[in-house]
């Protein structure tokens, strides 16, 4: 059935069924395997839900219909919520236009990029570490509703797969297949989007700049969080996520609107315009063992160095020289000069 609905996928997303090549189907095979292993954060999410709150409760916290409610939810929900209703736009434009390649592109995009890599992620540090089942509840609403709406996106590609998780959400009184499209034109906000865009080039100028100096996956380090008023009021309420997707020391992350006293002393990232970041090199790199790798470096090139000087400097002629001092007795300097010009 998995293997079915890939080939599916791989059909509809390809412009001639008939030369359908195997390498065009694993990765929707890969895909398919993400999206049931996706599904179990929120699968349990909604049986916690169900068991807690009761089916009531939770449908009273679906009004993201409403521009209201919209932007009152915490700024990782607002921006997946209205990346969504971007989506479903997008989705239902290109089905009409059976642009369905169109369609695979831009579902597999949100769902790799900004469903599973960045929300389900930072979610994490709201439904686990927050502390208040008040706002865990928010985000595991949130996260439910978007799953839902992937599967009816993707049911048309895949329905094997998806019909069954749908079916393993409780209260499925109808299938998939029959189920309502969802809706068009719902309200999203492009200016929280544009925030939490900023926190993501922040987060990934931090994850380059680890990797750059190969600082250990589990280090946690200090960061200096550098902008304007306006940038840090934001940026400082979504700490919790910044430190759980960049692998900072919660406690040692700062934030100001100038450059820290050891500005010279750290590693300065641009992430977006108005927004910097400054971290320590005591954190990110052991100075006695980079200085002692740096001088292995430095002893390897002065030798190959100094090999390349003698080599140079030997009285044997190659071959290539041996041709070169030949041509300069039998062509005169502007015979040569003359011939090099023309061609």
């Amino acid at each position: 059935m998995r293997n079915r609905d890939s080939v599916l996928n791989a059909l509809n997303g390809h412009s001639d069924h008939g030369r359908i090549e195997i390498k065009k189907i694993l990765p929707k095979i890969s895909f398919t395997l993400s999206l049931q292993m996706r599904s179990k954060l929120p699968l349990l999410s909604q049986h916690y839900t169900f068991r807690s709150y009761g089916s009531g409760q939770y449908r009273r916290l679906l009004q993201f219909n409403t521009e209201g409610y919209l932007l009152r939810l915490p700024l990782l929900e607002c921006w997946v919520v209205s990346k969504l209703h971007m989506l479903i736009d997008a989705v239902t434009e290109s089905y009409n236009k059976y642009f369905f390649g169109d369609v695979g592109r831009e579902i597999y995009d949100f769902f790799w990029g900004d469903f599973a890599d960045w929300y389900i992620e930072a979610s994490k540090a709201t439904i686990y570490h927050s502390g208040d089942d008040s706002v865990a509840l928010v985000a595991q609403t949130v996260l439910l509703y978007i799953f839902e709406n992937i599967l009816k996106l993707l049911h048309p590609f895949m329905p094997f797969v998806t019909e069954e998780l749908w079916q393993a959400l409780p209260n499925r009184r109808e299938a998939l297949i029959i189920s309502s499209w969802p809706q068009t034109s719902l309200p999203r906000s492009t200016d929280l989007v544009k925030r939490f865009e900023n926190l993501q080039a922040l987060t990934r100028a931090v994850r380059n700049a680890r990797a750059e100096y190969s600082v250990e996956p589990a280090k946690r380090i200090t960061a200096s969080i550098v902008g304007s008023e306006e940038v840090i009021q934001y940026i400082s309420e979504e700490k919790e996520v910044l430190a759980l997707l960049s692998k900072l020391d919660f406690d040692n992350i700062h934030f100001a609107d100038s450059p820290p006293e050891d500005a010279k002393q750290s590693v300065h990232l641009i992430a977006s315009e108005g927004l910097e970041a400054y971290l320590p090199l005591a954190d990110m790199v052991d100075i006695s063992a980079e200085v002692q790798c740096l001088s292995k470096r430095l002893s390897k090139m002065q030798t190959e160095y100094e090999g390349l000087k003698a080599r140079l400097n030997s009285p044997k002629k190659t071959k290539v020289s041996l041709l070169w001092m030949s041509a300069i007795h039998i062509y005169p300097r502007h015979e040569r000069i003359q011939k090099h010009t023309i061609l």
